[in-house]
């Protein structure tokens, strides 16, 4: 499950959830639209105001992030949906939301659909066989996304299939490669079509480093200087805690900065730009870089 409140939502009261359910035997991720009580306490009750269903063939690889963009519109991460491998091609087919970033806004109702497709969306009226929901293509699982408050930069947290984990900066439009690419190598040329470009991921690591990336933030606080700029993510499994830098979507350095008591789900981040992490059995610690350099 993830939530995303509202850019308005001291005003509107609305939030949004992505949550699974399995309708007519089929496993779907879903988006919901909902509403908090006057006093914003708790859920006002009731249905759910349903956007939209993601159908996948398994139970895998749903991406499951959601998140409003410094644009005010609604973006969704949506993973391949399986099996392994992708052997269905998923990542690269432009018909179907699985394996892509999507961007709706929900502010505005479009013909049958509940929400509107954004002027500025790459593939608005691209024709038939392109869903115009697609922000950017080829992923396998974007676990986590956020934006640098200052450049309005996207990154993303892009779980990978055998060898890699990958650290992306999409940008609108974009062809991220899975499931002809694992990271920066070539996985499969089954689905790669004749002149496709693609964008390679910003930095990659192997297993022995981490099997499942978490998707972090870019530190644009105050208490740690050195960190400033540097986008900070971790890994579910190894616990191992990064920062790295980049310039032109070049990496600088990257560096272990730290672990977590517990595997590393999700990133926070407060009004100060201070960052925190969720631990998978329902802690959360605040990222204290006070006393390190990053150098």
């Amino acid at each position: 499950m993830c939530l995303a409140f509202h850019p308005k939502f001291l005003e509107n009261r609305k939030y949004y959830l992505n949550y699974h359910v399995r309708e007519e035997g089929v496993f779907s991720p879903v988006i919901v639209e909902r509403r908090a009580t006057e006093d914003l306490s708790r859920d006002v009750g009731g249905a759910s105001k349903r956007l939209l269903k993601i159908k996948q063939t398994t139970d895998l690889h749903w991406g499951g992030m959601l998140a409003f963009g410094p644009d005010g519109y609604l973006y969704i991460g949506a993973g391949d949906g399986g099996p392994q491998e992708d052997p269905d091609g998923h990542g690269q087919d432009m018909r179907i939301f699985l394996g892509k970033i999507l961007r709706i806004d929900v502010d505005h109702a479009s013909g049958d659909k509940p929400y509107a497709i954004p002027d500025t969306n790459p593939f608005k009226d691209a024709g038939p066989n392109v869903r115009p929901e697609i922000w950017a293509y080829g992923f396998r699982m974007p676990w986590r996304f956020s934006w640098d408050r200052k450049t309005k930069d996207l990154w993303v947290g892009e779980i990978g299939q055998n060898l890699f984990e990958e650290v992306s900066m999409p940008r609108i439009g974009e062809n991220h490669g899975w499931n002809v690419y694992e990271g920066f190598t070539p996985f499969s040329n089954q689905y790669r079509r004749e002149g496709e470009k693609f964008a390679p991921p910003l930095f990659s690591y192997r297993r022995k480093h981490g099997v499942s990336v978490t998707g972090g933030h870019v530190y644009r606080g105050k208490r740690s200087p050195s960190y400033v700029g540097a986008y900070i993510f971790s890994d579910f499994e190894s616990k191992r805690i990064f920062a790295l830098t980049q310039a032109n979507r070049e990496l600088v350095k990257v560096r272990q900065i730290g672990t977590c008591p517990e595997k590393p789900a999700s990133f926070g981040i407060d009004h100060q730009g201070e960052l925190f992490i969720v631990g998978y059995e329902g802690t959360i610690y605040r990222v204290v870089l006070d006393h390190s350099v990053f150098e």
